[in-house]
C-alpha cells in the first residue's frame, strides 16, 4: 500500500508531539509511583517511606507541568492558525474587491436588478412590477438590505453590495481549510489547497455580480460541513448544535435559491437516516426537524412578502415549467441531456479536479472499510449534485442558452469537489488516482459528445449573455467568439494530466524538495484560475460596463432627473432597458402606459418612449400632448425621454 503523502487530520504533527510527550510523562509518573509503593511495602523505615512519597510528588508535579506546557503549546498553535486563516480570508476578500472595482451598474439583468430592488423593498423603498417573471427569492436581498439604510445612491449601493459579496465569498477559504482537515490533510497542506480552491472561477467570478451565485458556494460548503459535524458529534451538546446549525443553513438556502429545495430534500433524508440508524441521536433529529421547519417557514414568509411587493399579478411557476418540460419521454431525455451538460461543465470549469472529486465521492458510497459518516456525506453530495443538474435546466424556459451546459447551478458543488479532488491527488495511491482519472476522461468524453449533439460542436460566447454563461469554455479555448466543445474538453484533459503528473512526481521527494514541488503544483493551479478570472472580468464585465451605463443607467444623468419626479415608461420598451433603469431611479416606482392610445398617468412629469428604427426621435411619441418636449435620447439603446414643461 502506498504511503500517504499527508498525515490524517486526526494525527497532526503537533498532535503527535503532544501525544508522545504525554505518554512519556505518564510513564515517568507510573514508575515513580511504583518505586514509592515498593519502598513502603519492603521497608519499615519512615525515612524511606518519606523519600518514596517525595519521589511520587516530584513525578506528579512534573506531569502537571508537562500538561500545562502542552495546553499552552496547543493554544499558541490555535492562535497562530486562526490568524493565518484570518489573513487568508482578507487576501481573498481583497482580491474580489479588486476585480470588481470597475463595476458600476447591474449587468446580469434581470437577475441583478431584481435582487437589488427586492433589497430596496425590504428596506422600505419603492419596488417595481415584475409580474409573470421568475421569483427572485428574498434570502440574498435580506443580506444586502442594510446597504439601503445608509445610502440610496445606485452606484454607492452597487459598490457596497459587491463589497458584501467579497466578504462572504472569501469565506470559501476558511471553510475549505476545515473541509480539507476533515478529509485528512495536515494544516499547511489544507491551508494551501483552500487558498487555491477559493480562486476557482465558480467560487470567485460571480462575486462581481449582485446575485445569489456570489454566496451560494459558501452556503453549500458550510451546509455540508455542519451536516458532517452532526454525523460525527461526540457529545449531546455538539450534536444538538450541529443539527440546529445545519437546519438553519438548509432553511436559508431554501430562501436564497430554488437549489435550496434540493438541499432540503437531502437534509431530510439525512435526518431520517439518523433517527433510524442511531437511536441515541433521535433527539437531535427532532431538533433538526423543528429548526428546519421554522427556518423554511420563515423563508417562505419572506418570499411571500417579496411576491406581494414585486409580483402583484403572480410569478412564473418553476414547478409548472418543470412538469411541462418532463411531460413525455422526449422531455425526460432532453432534461437528461442538459443534466449531462452540467456535468461536463463541472469537470472543465475546475480544470479537471472537480471531476476527480466527483468520481471519488461516487466510489466512496460503495467502498468497503470507509467510515459511515464519510459514506453518508459522499452519498448526500452526489445525490444533491445529480438533482440540481436535473432540476435546474428543467425549470428554465427551453430558449434560454444556459440550459445547454451551464456551470452556474453547480457552482457550490464544483468548489466542493475541487477540494476533494485536490485531497485525492495528495493522499491517494497512484493506482487509485489513475483509475479515477480514467473514469473522469470516459464520462467527460460522453458528456462532451452529448453537448455537441444537442447544443452544437461550439458554444457562442459573443455578447454579454453568452460570455457570462460560457466564460470558462472561452478561457480554455482562448476564443471569445465560438468555444469549440472538442477543444474545451481536450484542454481540460491536458490540465488534469499536468496536475496528476506533477503530483505523482513530487510525492517521491522529501523535505525541502517536497515542499517546493507542492508549491509549484499549487502555484500552477492557482495561476490558471487567476488568469481565467482576469480574462472573464476583462472580456465580460468591463467592456459591458461602459456600454450598459450609456444605454440604460445613464438615464438619470442624461435626462437630469431629480428625486421626487414621477416617471412613466412606454410598454413597448423591452425589459433589458427598463429593468436596470428601475434600479437606477431609486425614489419612485416606474409606471407603464401605451403612448399610442393612453395619456401619461396622473402626476407623471417624465416619460420614456421607444425610438422607432429609421425614424426621428419625435416619432417615438407622434401625438404627444401639448407641453411635452424631448430632453434626452439614445439612438443605440432606442429610447427617448420627454419632460412636461
Amino acid at each position: 500500500m502506498a504511503r500517504p503523502l499527508i498525515m490524517p487530520a486526526v494525527v497532526d504533527p503537533a498532535d503527535v508531539s503532544t501525544f508522545l510527550t504525554g505518554t512519556a510523562s505518564a510513564g515517568t509518573a507510573s514508575a515513580g509511583t511504583a518505586s514509592a509503593g515498593t519502598a513502603s511495602a519492603g521497608t519499615a523505615s519512615a525515612g524511606t517511606a518519606s523519600a518514596g512519597t517525595a519521589s511520587a510528588g516530584t513525578a506528579s508535579a512534573g506531569t502537571a507541568s508537562a500538561g500545562t506546557a502542552r495546553a499552552g503549546t496547543a493554544r499558541g498553535a490555535a492562535w497562530r492558525w486562526g490568524l493565518l486563516l484570518g489573513f487568508g480570508w482578507l487576501v481573498q476578500a481583497g482580491l474580489r474587491v479588486w476585480f470588481s472595482r470597475g463595476q458600476v451598474t447591474p449587468l446580469a439583468n434581470p437577475d441583478e436588478s431584481a435582487y437589488l430592488m427586492a433589497a430596496r423593498v425590504l428596506a422600505g423603498g419603492p419596488g417595481v412590477d415584475f409580474s409573470g417573471s421568475t421569483l427572485y427569492e428574498g434570502g440574498y436581498p435580506l443580506l444586502i438590505t442594510p446597504v439601503y439604510w445608509f445610502t440610496k445612491n445606485p452606484v454607492s449601493v452597487y459598490h457596497a453590495v459587491l463589497a458584501i459579496n467579497a466578504v462572504i465569498s472569501a469565506l470559501v477559504m476558511p471553510l475549505g481549510f476545515l473541509a480539507c482537515r476533515r478529509l485528512g490533510l495536515d494544516r499547511p497542506a489544507a491551508y494551501g489547497v483552500a487558498m487555491i480552491a477559493a480562486l476557482v472561477p465558480a467560487g470567485f467570478f460571480y462575486s462581481e455580480y449582485a446575485m445569489t451565485d456570489a454566496i451560494f458556494p459558501v452556503i453549500t460548503l458550510a451546509w455540508l460541513l455542519t451536516v458532517h459535524s452532526w454525523l460525527t458529534a461526540r457529545s449531546p451538546r455538539a450534536g444538538y448544535a450541529a443539527a440546529a446549525g445545519s437546519a438553519l443553513l438548509t432553511g436559508f438556502a431554501y430562501a436564497v435559491h430554488s437549489r435550496g429545495l434540493v438541499m432540503l430534500i437531502g437534509f431530510a433524508a439525512v435526518g431520517v437516516l439518523m433517527a433510524w440508524r442511531r437511536p441515541a441521536a433521535r433527539g437531535t433529529a427532532a431538533a433538526a426537524a423543528l429548526t428546519a421547519l421554522l427556518a423554511v417557514g420563515a423563508g417562505w414568509e419572506l418570499n411571500r412578502y417579496v411576491i406581494k411587493a414585486l409580483y402583484p399579478e403572480g410569478i412564473r411557476s418553476l414547478t409548472g415549467q418543470s412538469l411541462s418540460t418532463l411531460t413525455g419521454p422526449y422531455g425526460v431525455i432532453h432534461v437528461a441531456e442538459m443534466a449531462v451538460g452540467q456535468g461536463w461543465r463541472l469537470t472543465v470549469d475546475s480544470w479537471g479536479l472537480a471531476g476527480i472529486g466527483l468520481v471519488a465521492a461516487a466510489t466512496a458510497i460503495i467502498r468497503r472499510g470507509l467510515r459511515n459518516d464519510l459514506r453518508t456525506m459522499a452519498a448526500l453530495s452526489v445525490a444533491v449534485t445529480v438533482l440540481i443538474a436535473c432540476v435546474a435546466p428543467a425549470a428554465l424556459p427551453p430558449d434560454q442558452s444556459q440550459t445547454w451546459a451551464s456551470g452556474r447551478y453547480l457552482d457550490g458543488m464544483i468548489v466542493t469537489y475541487f477540494l476533494v479532488g485536490a485531497v485525492v491527488l495528495l493522499r491517494a495511491s497512484a493506482a487509485r488516482i489513475l483509475s479515477y482519472a480514467a473514469a473522469v476522461i470516459g464520462l467527460t468524453v460522453v458528456a462532451a459528445a452529448t453537448v455537441a449533439v444537442y447544443a452544437g460542436t461550439s458554444l457562442p460566447v459573443t455578447g454579454f449573455g453568452n460570455g457570462f454563461n460560457f466564460a470558462e469554455p472561452a478561457v480554455l479555448t482562448q476564443d471569445w467568439t465560438q468555444a469549440s466543445v472538442l477543444v474545451v474538453t481536450a484542454v481540460a484533459f491536458g490540465l488534469l494530466a499536468c496536475w496528476i503528473v506533477l503530483a505523482l512526481i513530487v510525492r517521491r521527494w522529501r523535505g525541502l524538495m517536497l515542499a517546493c514541488g507542492l508549491g509549484v503544483l499549487g502555484l500552477g493551479v492557482a495561476a490558471v484560475s487567476l488568469v481565467a478570472v482576469a480574462q472573464m472580468t476583462s472580456h465580460i464585465s468591463q467592456p459591458a460596463t461602459s456600454a450598459q451605463a450609456a444605454s440604460t443607467t445613464g438615464l438619470v444623468t442624461a435626462a437630469d432627473l431629480k428625486p421626487g419626479e414621477q416617471v412613466a415608461v412606454s410598454s413597448q420598451i423591452s425589459w433589458e432597458v427598463w429593468v436596470p433603469q428601475a434600479f437606477e431611479i431609486s425614489w419612485t416606482e416606474l409606471q407603464f402606459f401605451n403612448p399610442a392610445s393612453q395619456p401619461p398617468p396622473a402626476g407623471v412629469t417624465v416619460v420614456e418612449t421607444l425610438w422607432p428604427n429609421g425614424q426621428s426621435a419625435s416619432a417615438s411619441w407622434p401625438h404627444a400632448p401639448a407641453g411635452w418636449r424631448i430632453v434626452a435620447s439614445n439612438r443605440s439603446a432606442g429610447w427617448v425621454v420627454w419632460r412636461h414643461a
